[in-house]
């Protein structure tokens, strides 16, 4: 059953690393094609939401150590700030500008547990 469980939180992993990577293509078609396409990445973010929440379900199941625990239940926290930001764009236009820039730590997070994960399921 573990072995399963490390599976899917190695797949749920990259999988968020992936929805990175799509998010990042919208909003370069939003700015270089189609203005509408930025709907489409507010929503996609949005969905995001559930792979995240998934994916801290199964680092619970698969236990994969406390730091590893630490790092999705940081990615959570970096997902409810990157959601909040735009909400700043009128009031604080300096704060929202770092929307961007906590993407790349997310991204960067979401590779590090993913590497993890996949090494983690690999074992036994």
């Amino acid at each position: 059953m573990i072995r399963y469980a490390r599976l899917v939180y190695a797949g749920l992993a990259w999988l968020f690393v992936a929805a990175i990577v799509f998010q990042v293509f919208l909003i370069g078609l939003a700015l270089f094609d189609e203005p509408s396409y930025r709907q489409t990445h507010a929503g996609v973010g949005f969905l995001i939401f559930f792979v995240v929440l998934a994916l801290l379900i199964a680092a619970l199941v698969a236990r994969p150590g406390r730091r590893d625990v630490g790092l999705v239940v940081l990615l959570v926290v970096l997902y409810v700030v990157q959601v909040s930001l735009p909400g700043f764009r009128t009031d604080y236009p300096a704060i929202a500008a770092l929307h961007p820039v906590n993407a790349l730590l997310m991204f960067s997070v979401g590779v590090y547990i993913a590497r993890s994960a996949t090494v983690l399921a690999r074992s036994k």
